[in-house]
This record gives C-alpha cells, structure tokens and sequence, in this order.
C-alpha cells in the first residue's frame, strides 16, 4: 500500500432535523449577533423562514441574489464592524450562498477590497467562524477551505480560499434540500459524482480518498434517478446529501481533474450551472481515458452490468452506464445550446488551461490537445 496523509478538518451534524442544533451551537459558544445569509428565494420557503425564526440570537440577514458570486457582488454585500458587531457568520443555501458566507467572513476582518483576497491564506486577520447549513446536495462547499468568485474583468472564476474559511460547523439536514426544486437538485448531485470521480482517480489519491468516494458515488448514483418522479422522498434526499457528503471528503483528499477544470470557463462566458458543466464532460473525460488503457474506473462502481473478468468490457460498460444515467437526468451532450461555437474553442482551452493544477492530477496526460478534442465532439460544426 502506498504511503498517503489524510485530512479532514469539520464538526458535522447529519439527519433530519438536525437544523435546530444550531442553537446549541449558539448557546455552547457564547454568540449574541450573527450574519446570516441566505439563498433569496429561501426567504419564501415556510420551512426556511420558521427555522430562521426560531436561533435564537440576534440576526441580521443578507441575501444572496446571484447564481454565480462575483468579487463586486461580494464588496457590494460587505458588512463592516462599525456598522453591525457580529460573533459568527451562517450560510444557508447552495454553494453560492455559502460561498458568499465565507467571503463576507473574511471582508468583515480584512478591510481591503474583495479582489485583494483572492488566491490562497493572502488573509491577515482572524476570520469569524463560519456556520454552514447546505440546501442543496453536492457542492461540498460546508467543509471546504475554499469560496469561489467571478473576476468579472479579467472572466475568470477564482476563489478566496485557507483555512479559516472552512466552516466550523456544518450542519447537513436532508429536510432542507426539500425546498430545492429538480433542476438544482439535479445540478448539485451531478457535481458531487464528478468530484467522486475525479477524486477516485486522480495522481494524488490514496486508499482512504477512494473509500469515501466509492460510497460517495454509490449513494448518488443510484438515488439521484429516483428524485425525478419523487422530489419529496426524504430518505433518497438523506442518501444523495450523505454521498454528496462524502464525496466532498474525497475531494478535499485528491483533488479535482478535466471535468471541473472545463466547466469554470462555461460557466464564467456562458453562465452554465458549475455541476451541469462539470457533468457534460465527464462522460467525454472518462471515454478519453479508457481509450487511452486507463481501466480504474470500474473499480469505482459494480453493478450486475460489469463482468470482473474482463477490464475492457467492464470500462465499456461503465461509459455506456453513465451515459444512460446522463440521459435520464437530461444532461446535454452538447454545448452549442449554451452559445459555445467553433469560434470560441481557442479562448476556451486557454481559460481552461489556467487551471492546469487541475488537469496535472488526470491519469492519463490531459492539456490543450485533448480539451480541444472534446469540445470539438460538443459543438455544433
């Protein structure tokens, strides 16, 4: 076996109903005044609104009002100290509202402009800890030391990132990804299976990275399906939260590779949901990397459709699984519906090349060549 290191650095609350622990965490640590910010259209949801109602301190509220948060939306959202003493910061909602709730933690501490933090630790001063309470799942922003924001100068998606910024308490309640319609749900899940992939095989993994994205991956896979025709099922959404969940734990253990690479600069030119764009170009990565003898992928998941017997058939089996999966969730299998043509492949393999970290943890080499072959198979000649 080889030799690895481990991390995982989190307070985790998980089940139903385990929301109104926040309280307990108000009490246990003293806090009287508290930011929450939240999806804006959580403010409307009964469920949301009541649980808000019931912490039990003093709370001041900020919406989050973009899909996608940029460094001016982010400034334009910051609260100073002199205007509201505050003792911790709670994201409710999916990873932009998260992510803007660790972006604003840091903001309020560290007086420069939002754009002076991006990149990793460039923060000085102590950073107010960070509640969590994910409604969606699959981002696995509520455990991780990262927030990302749009540079709407330069049209790159980058972050704020370092450990400070890693939530203190996460609190994973399957009951409030009830109020996340099928689109989102459907968005997040499919992000959560490129970060179990991806993680599963990149250079840097190791056998506990891989453990947690086996049944991280597991656990999505085969409930994700079922929210199509029963979006109020409690025990699927608890199954895909928790393998969301762990395949977050994967994540942070291995890191990412292509797919997600890819999808950064769909969504900063063309405003595609970072897990649907992830997901369009999976299916292609893995394709590529079968190709090319790279056959791990089937140890990542078995099901009666794989014959152990023969790596070739099963990677052939895996592809043509995840296709099928893909399509029954009605991700696309093009990008030309998104406004991404022939003419645009040139600046879209150089933004994705900025992420070269990323690409450097495939298995099989992967940089301008094969980016470009992919897009070329997803648009429109």
């Amino acid at each position: 076996m080889n030799k690895f290191n481990f991390r995982f650095y989190a307070n985790i609350f998980f089940g139903s109903g385990v929301r109104y622990k926040i309280n307990d965490i108000i009490s246990d640590n003293n806090y009287k005044n508290i930011c929450i910010v939240i999806d804006h259209a959580l403010l409307s949801v009964d469920l949301i609104s009541e649980f808000i109602e019931s912490i039990n301190c003093n709370k001041i509220i900020v919406e989050c009002d973009i899909s996608e948060p940029t460094y001016d939306k982010l400034e334009d959202k910051r609260i100073f100290p002199e205007d509201s003493i505050l003792d911790a910061f709670v994201g409710i909602g999916g990873g932009s509202a998260l992510d803007m709730a660790k972006g604003l933690s840091v903001l309020y501490t560290n007086l420069d402009s939002a754009i002076k933090y991006r990149g990793f630790e460039k923060f000085n001063s102590n950073i107010l800890p960070i509640i969590a309470l994910p409604t969606t799942a699959g981002t696995g922003s509520e455990i991780t030391p990262n927030a990302s924001f749009i540079d709407l100068k330069e049209k790159k998606k980058m972050g704020i990132n370092g450990e400070s910024i890693r939530p203190k308490f996460s609190i994973l309640d399957p009951e409030l990804t009830l109020s996340c319609p099928i689109k989102p749900s459907i968005s997040a899940g499919v992000d959560s299976l490129v970060h179990a992939t991806e993680a599963f095989v990149a250079k840097k993994t190791n056998v506990m990275a891989q453990m947690f994205a086996k049944q991280g991956f597991k656990l999505v896979i085969e409930n994700l399906p079922k929210l199509k025709d029963d979006l109020n099922n409690i025990l699927v959404r608890e199954s895909i939260m928790y393998g969301a969940f762990l395949s977050a734990i994967a994540l942070m253990n291995s890191g990412t590779g292509p797919a997600a690479a890819m999808s950064y600069p769909l969504g900063v030119h063309y405003k595609v949901p970072h897990g649907i764009g992830g997901a369009i170009f999976l299916p292609h990565v893995i394709e590529y990397n079968i190709s090319k003898g790279f056959y791990s992928y089937t140890s990542l998941y078995r099901n009666n459709l794989f014959d152990s017997k023969n790596d070739i058939k099963n990677a052939a089996s895996f592809i043509d699984f995840i296709f099928n999966i893909w399509n029954q969730l009605n991700i696309p299998n093009e990008i030309s519906i998104f406004g991404v043509y022939q003419k645009n492949i040139e600046e879209f393999v150089k933004d994705t090349m900025d992420l070269k970290l990323a690409l450097d943890q495939n298995p099989i080499t992967f940089y301008e060549d094969e980016i470009q072959m992919i897009l070329n198979k997803l648009v429109i000649k």
